[in-house]
């Protein structure tokens, strides 16, 4: 399972030299607060209760809380997605899957538990999407790059055994990153409900493998 999304965070903040520790503190009190109460609801006098440091530490160095906003955007875009990304590759690739269907039930049963144990930090990140459409270009992007060639190997081993179309890796995973997306984005902003993770699951594995079979 890959780490919580604020711990990989915190990780990445800690690694950044530009950062004090002071400053390191009120960004992770920042995301951390923004995901319980929202944006707007969150003050910076209370991020700086939260992280033990004036208010003057915040507006030295952010300026905003829009500033704020802007510092966890970039290490979340640059290192966290990328980090929860590759994990997830690494870790479908150290496991056989006999078929195609089986590799599809588990990778997006375990992206739909993903999103849902990090529901509010991934909240913030799609509430800015939808302000900034750039920011999920340069994310897919990245990802692409970062991902593209394990996939390649992944989805070899079905196309040569006839179960999945022989589309290039990145068209395959749009495909079924849209599915995923189209249904999880309504229920992380607009829900706040639990998730029927098979139910889903099946559905989508229903659909996608509709789509992605070879036709004879």
């Amino acid at each position: 399972m890959t780490d919580a999304l604020q711990t990989i965070f915190g990780q990445a903040t800690k690694q950044d030299e530009n950062l004090s520790p002071k400053q390191q503190a009120v960004l992770a009190a920042s995301l951390e607060l923004f995901a319980q109460k929202g944006y707007d609801a969150t003050s910076t006098a209370d991020i700086a209760h939260h992280a033990g440091v004036s208010e003057g530490t915040i507006f030295k160095r952010f300026r905003t809380k829009e500033g704020l906003l802007q510092a966890i955007l970039g290490p979340f875009l640059n290192r966290v997605m990328p980090q929860a990304a590759g994990a997830f590759v690494s870790d479908l690739a150290a496991q056989r899957f006999p078929h195609f269907k089986d590799l599809l039930t588990y990778g997006i049963q375990d992206r739909i538990r993903f999103v849902m144990e990090n529901r509010a930090e991934m909240k913030i990140f799609i509430q800015e999407i939808g302000k900034n459409p750039e920011l999920l270009v340069k994310m897919t992007n990245m990802l692409a790059d970062l991902l593209r060639e394990s996939f390649d190997d992944i989805f070899k081993v079905y196309q040569d055994n006839g179960e999945l179309v022989r589309w290039e890796s990145m068209r395959i995973m749009r495909y079924c990153t849209s599915v995923m997306i189209g249904y999880l984005i309504p229920n992380v902003i607009m829900d706040d409900q639990p998730v029927d993770c098979e139910k889903v699951t099946n559905d989508a594995v229903e659909f996608l493998c509709a789509g992605l079979t070879p036709r004879d």
